[in-house]
């Protein structure tokens, strides 16, 4: 199976793009989701802690990866759902947020604040505005380590259609560095893939 996702991840992988997503920022999208809901986590592994956070609530979850051959930009399940969240590739944030928006599905994906400092995202996201679908953005007010070490921007939720307020800001009890880390269990599935 390794050889088989080898040519994926070589032709699509990106140093930037490799970052899993802690417990405690998963955490952080739960109260905004509607219980009882099914949601399709597009980046994602069976290990992801999008899938087994989002599981353990008791929402149903759809997942699918790259990896496994299923490529966002041109694959969608079968099966209805409500919701899209995860923590997409950063290098592709443009066109992941243009693929989420013809869906119609409202998401949720985390992304590093600093992303706002692209004109060409200002530019995206006031088009989108002007078509009635406001960016909506749940901030976390601490800055999440994926790695152990303090991040050194903030990473939060680009949102549509799912929030009450098109700006939220949510308490973390930490930022998941030093004694308080809890990696991602899929960084181990990353090893499978190389």
């Amino acid at each position: 199976m390794v050889e088989e996702h080898t040519w994926l991840r070589k032709s699509s992988w990106n140093e930037k793009d490799e970052y899993y997503t802690p417990p405690i920022l998963v955490d952080a999208i739960l109260p905004y989701l509607k219980e009882g809901s099914t949601i399709w986590c597009p980046f994602d592994t069976e290990h992801s802690e999008f899938v087994l956070r989002l599981s353990e609530a008791g929402f149903k979850v759809i997942y699918s990866h790259i990896w496994r051959g299923q490529d966002f930009f041109n694959y969608e399940p079968d099966e209805e759902y409500d919701y899209i969240v995860s923590n997409p590739p950063f290098t592709k944030k443009l066109d992941v947020f243009q693929r989420l928006y013809d869906l119609k599905k409202p998401f949720a994906m985390v992304m590093g604040l600093p992303i706002l400092n692209y004109q060409q995202v200002g530019s995206f996201f006031c088009d989108k505005q002007n078509d009635g679908k406001n960016l909506q953005l749940l901030i976390v007010d601490k800055k999440v380590s994926f790695d152990g070490n303090t991040a050194s921007f903030n990473n939060s939720y680009f949102c549509w259609n799912v929030l009450e307020n098109d700006i939220i800001f949510h308490h973390l009890e930490h930022n998941n560095s030093r004694t308080n880390h809890t990696p991602s269990q899929m960084s181990k599935d990353a090893g499978d893939y190389i």
